[in-house]
């Protein structure tokens, strides 16, 4: 979900009553945490996050395939020895015809049955490969691949990040949202009872108190609401993290107003997506070349070893005087001379292919930019934007205060206390707004700069 849609379930799914900042950290009051619960820090949140992401697992083990994979290209230019055996017994010997002219009988031909009843034989091969430009090529690109699936680890872990970040400053101000309303719920009941004590003595009307009630029971609905709320993103961190959702946990609700100042962008070439791309054109690059290397010829040292053992009697092993040696080594010399040019159209082909990443990167790049002069602009407003509310939020606070002293004197109607009351809880879903956005801007920028993992330091 994309941050303005979260930003819309916050604001319009709950009612208007939201967070009183003060411009410090807030903490959850000591009545409120059982001493029992676990608290966590974004940090916290953060590392467990990424040690049991199952993205991040899944890469991690496409890492170990990979590397298996390269081993096993390794093994290809390894010595290879293979054996085997065979035990024949024949029901009937094989059947051959010769001309007659070897046995005086011109014109005819004499059928002759060659070798023995029971052959048995044994062979050891073994070969060794001298040049082979296309494994050497495959060997390059086998740790291409392993470098390419580090990056896309990274930029895993980057979203994993960017996910449990955003979660976890939601549940904060959740969490203010609920401490806020509480505040506002005990004005509310203050008000009720100077409200009671007035009717009462028949200063005001029945309908003057029942509008508090029903601003008192409008809270604490929403404060029920908020309570939900809060429960569902304890959950989903707590699925983030790994943990049993049975355990009882806490988040370090402490949101505060600093933020990082927008500043230089760093390096692009440092920026994942380019560092994807760059790597994907070496491995382009690397195709290219193992394209070319069938153009190379291949050399190859052999060697055999052979036994054979041929008797006209059954012996378990064979008769140890009827066993015959061959043996041999050798090179073996594969030269390609052509192709029928499909060697060059897989070049061509390859080659284009790489035309198209640096067409992409030279895209990248630019969208680089503007995201990240974007995402620097949007930061810097929504610090003004979150300071200014700040301030009004100050400033209706006192109004509110200044009005309820008046009322509880008897110099203002309730209308005006009510008034300054929701001008409050506005100022306040103001400020909720302006600090979520803040925030979330200040992932964004982390993010269009390829300095989001900065946070985990």
């Amino acid at each position: 979900m994309k941050p303005i849609l979260l930003f819309i379930v916050l604001l319009f799914s709950f009612s208007a009553w939201s967070i009183r900042a003060t411009g410090q950290e807030a903490t959850i009051p000591p009545a409120e945490r059982d001493s029992a619960w676990e608290v966590f820090s974004l940090k916290a949140c953060l590392r467990l996050s990424v040690a049991n992401s199952p993205r991040l697992k899944i890469s991690m083990l496409e890492q170990t395939r990979l590397n298996d994979g390269y081993k096993e290209t390794v093994g290809g230019g390894l010595p290879h020895v293979n054996f085997s055996g065979s035990w024949d017994d024949f029901l009937h010997l094989p059947t051959s015809l010769i001309p007659g002219e070897f046995f005086g009988r011109p014109g005819e031909m004499i059928p002759v049955q060659f070798g023995t009843n029971f052959n048995i034989s044994g062979a050891l091969d073994a070969s060794q490969m001298l040049y082979n430009q296309s494994w050497l090529i495959a060997l390059k690109m086998a740790r291409q691949m392993m470098q390419q699936n580090d990056l896309a680890t990274e930029k895993t872990e980057i979203e994993v990040v960017y996910d449990v970040a955003q979660s976890y400053y939601l549940a904060q101000i959740t969490m203010q949202q609920i401490r806020n309303m509480r505040a506002n719920l005990e004005k509310i009941e203050k008000a009720e009872k100077i409200a009671q004590s007035q009717w009462e003595s028949g200063i005001i009307k029945k309908v003057d108190l029942d509008r508090i009630v029903v601003q008192k029971l409008n809270m604490i609905t929403d404060i029920d609401r908020l309570k939900v709320l809060y429960q569902q993103e304890l959950a989903m961190q707590k699925y983030f993290m790994g943990i049993d959702q049975a355990r009882v946990i806490s988040l370090d609700d402490s949101v505060t107003t600093s933020t990082r100042i927008p500043g230089s962008e760093g390096d692009l070439n440092n920026h994942i997506d380019i560092r994807m791309i760059e790597k994907q054109k070496e491995l382009v690059n690397t195709n290219i070349k193992l394209d070319q290397s069938g153009y190379y010829p291949n050399l190859t040292l052999i060697g055999s070893v052979n036994y054979l053992n041929q008797s006209n009697t059954m012996y378990l092993f064979g008769k140890s005087t009827d066993w015959f040696n061959t043996s041999l080594v050798g090179l073996r010399l594969s030269l390609p001379v052509f192709s029928g040019l499909q060697r060059h159209y897989q070049v061509s082909q390859t080659r284009v292919e790489l035309e198209k990443l640096r067409v992409n990167e030279e895209d990248a790049r630019k969208l680089i930019r503007i995201n990240s002069e974007d995402a620097a602009r949007k930061l810097l407003n929504s610090i003004d934007a979150e300071k200014r509310q700040r301030d009004n939020m100050g400033l209706a606070e006192r109004v509110y205060n200044i009005s309820q002293e008046q009322y509880q004197k008897g110099v203002i109607p309730l209308t005006d206390l009510l008034t300054a009351e929701t001008a409050l809880s506005d100022a306040q879903a103001n400020h909720t707004y302006a600090l979520v956005q803040m925030k979330i801007s200040e992932l964004n920028y982390l993010k269009a700069n390829g300095r989001l993992l900065e946070i985990l330091e």
